[in-house]
């Protein structure tokens, strides 16, 4: 992946652990620093085989696209010190993954929405199912079988309020649950 800046541009790649190791300490056996080492290493691939223009119909990356925003979307980001420990802290919290834990920040940013995570997701759901079950409860409680004066009645009201409230909680709990299956379901995983 590449980085333009105004003088440079820089090159990355992912390889173990291992491998940056042996890197860094053949860069550091030359007196070079790693950055360095692999810049001369591209300079001298690409002296042996001549230039390509850019545009050519030489081969071209899975990122190339006309558009400039690569076919995988792929970005490379730079965390501040503590961060990714943080996030990874974050995203073991919510049992997912760093790396879809921070493209669902990112796409809740971008896109304005509010996608939960997928065990949050199902812990709402859970409590939608416990606000139907008690929503039904409290609607046979609201018919008492036998009515006496003022203090059934009273009790009849409360308990048709109540009804109600835990209805309305249901009814928007589910609207998130929805809109996040949905949103989940559209491409976002």
């Amino acid at each position: 992946m590449t980085k333009t800046s105004r003088s440079s541009t820089v090159i990355s790649a992912r390889v173990s652990s291992d491998t940056s190791a042996h890197f860094a300490a053949l860069a550091a056996r030359h007196h070079l620093s790693a950055s360095r080492l692999l810049a001369k290493m591209v300079d001298e691939v690409l002296g042996a085989h001549g230039a390509i223009a850019r545009g050519s119909s030489g081969p071209r990356s899975a990122g190339d696209s006309d558009g400039g925003v690569g076919a995988t979307d792929r970005i490379a980001l730079r965390l501040r010190n503590g961060d990714r420990a943080l996030a990874a802290q974050r995203a073991s919290a919510r049992g997912m993954k760093t790396g879809s834990y921070l493209s669902m920040l990112i796409h809740n940013h971008v896109r304005a929405s509010a996608v939960l995570p997928p065990d949050e997701l199902d812990q709402i759901r859970a409590v939608v199912g416990q606000l139907a079950a008690l929503g039904r409860q409290l609607r046979v409680f609201g018919m008492p079988n036998s009515p006496t004066g003022d203090a059934a009645s009273e009790l009849g009201s409360v308990i048709t309020a109540v009804r109600g409230e835990v209805e309305s909680a249901r009814d928007v709990t589910a609207a998130v649950v929805r809109r996040n299956l949905i949103s989940w379901e559209t491409g976002h995983a």
